[in-house]
């Protein structure tokens, strides 16, 4: 097997790896990969999502600053990503340029985000929570719905599946495991507003998006696993 082949078989990988969630056996293969060509374009891509994934956002920066062009002309790809790393870091208008240099690169396959006020966002918000089925409309009279900018790693320390691009997180005990495993938090569903945002090309995508993401999260507060999410159409 050739050098390149190689390359190729171990991105491959990587990619299947981040599809499944496995982001440190993902970070190996793209390591594997830059073993092979320290500069590859698509390897490094792909090391600086498996970081941005586990939360090693310092990491990736350095990564995206060493990718960085010498000829000030950037890359769509890279650009969205350290848009996205930044996000994470909170540091929202430095995000925001990357996003609209991302689009003015490539338009197509990087639109603009949807930016809603505070005020804006909840009026979606309540405006799909009232198209909920009634069930769901009871619980969120006691698990309510509060709105975060983004998850934060204090919040990935709860629960340390999600990603920075998470769309929403319930925190809490399940019905069927408040008497014998609470969780010692309060019932919340969490939504996270930038990445919503993100999620739709227009106010009807963005507000589909929401109202998606409080189904499956009222489904894990309701006892629903992932694989029952997922054959309900709320995966």
């Amino acid at each position: 097997m050739s050098s390149i082949e190689r390359i190729e078989a171990w991105i491959d990988q990587g990619d299947e790896a981040l599809d499944a969630g496995d982001f440190e056996r993902a970070l190996a293969c793209f390591d594997e990969a830059l073993e092979e060509d320290a500069e590859h374009w698509g390897a490094s891509l792909g090391r600086v999502e498996a970081l941005h994934a586990l939360w090693r956002t310092e990491e990736a920066f350095q990564v995206l600053d060493a990718m960085r062009p010498a000829d000030g002309q950037d890359d769509p790809d890279r650009a969205d990503l350290e848009a996205r790393v930044r996000e994470a870091a909170g540091r929202f208008e430095e995000a925001d340029r990357l996003f609209a240099e991302a689009h003015r690169l490539a338009p197509s396959e990087y639109p603009l985000p949807i930016r809603t006020s505070e005020s804006d966002f909840r009026e979606i918000l309540d405006t799909v929570l009232e198209s909920l089925p009634p069930v769901i409309r009871e619980t969120v009279a006691s698990v309510p719905v509060i709105v975060e900018p983004k998850p934060t790693a204090e919040i990935a320390d709860r629960a340390p599946h999600i990603t920075p691009d998470v769309l929403g997180l319930f925190v809490g005990s399940p019905v069927g495991d408040k008497v014998s495993a609470p969780s010692g938090y309060p019932d919340v569903v969490l939504l996270f507003q930038r990445n919503l945002e993100r999620a739709g090309r227009n106010r009807r995508e963005v507000a589909r998006e929401i109202k998606i993401t409080l189904l499956h999260e009222y489904g894990h507060y309701l006892g629903f696993d992932e694989e029952e999410l997922e054959h309900l159409g709320l995966g």
